[in-house]
């Protein structure tokens, strides 16, 4: 089993359980009123009428993301709620694992897409990219930046931001690298 670790600043991004009770909270709706309760919040979710559905919305957020992530970080810079968010997926390395440009390639977006080659201190050589994802069903576009890696010969990690607002994706590229330029597997 392939364990990992990465750093990110604690000021902008805040750690999501993937599931509970999760050691402080017995479900959700708890995670959502203590964080709600406790922690920085944006205009104008900090006074009612919007306050009292804050919760709800940190919900929400917490259901847009992929139950099969292996750890996600919501993008805080104003405080809550989240104004973008970052998954990370490591898995086993499928039989395209290698081809990780002509992966990016296959990614449908509605700008054009420029695979950009990376290299991360921890996963080494990889495959950057923006795009503009398409509309899915009842919902809009989102904006979102990637990184594939291919470390080892088992491996696979996927690191994906997301926002609804495409300047959220730039304001968060810079720490978005240093998150990624951070992970470790072992």
């Amino acid at each position: 089993m392939l364990t990992y670790s990465l750093d990110y600043e604690g000021k902008w991004w805040m750690p999501v359980p993937s599931g509970f009770p999760d050691g402080a909270d017995a479900d959700l709706e708890a995670w959502t009123a203590r964080l709600a309760a406790s922690s920085p919040v944006s205009e104008p979710w900090n006074t009612e009428p919007l306050a009292s559905r804050l919760p709800e919305l940190l919900a929400v957020q917490h259901r847009e993301l992929d139950p099969s992530r292996t750890v996600a970080l919501w993008y805080c810079p104003f405080g809550l709620p989240a104004a973008g968010y970052v998954e990370m997926f490591v898995g086993d390395r499928g039989s395209d694992g290698s081809d990780l440009e002509a992966i990016v390639a296959a990614l449908p977006s509605e700008v054009a897409m420029r695979p950009t080659k990376v290299r991360a201190a921890g996963l080494g050589d990889g495959v950057g990219y923006t795009r503009i994802a398409p509309a899915a069903a009842g919902g809009g576009t989102m904006a979102e930046m990637g990184y594939l890696f291919a470390p080892g010969d088992e491996a696979t990690v996927i690191v994906t931001a997301r926002s609804a607002d495409p300047a959220v994706i730039g304001s968060m590229s810079a720490d978005l690298w240093s998150i990624v330029d951070s992970i470790v597997l072992a």
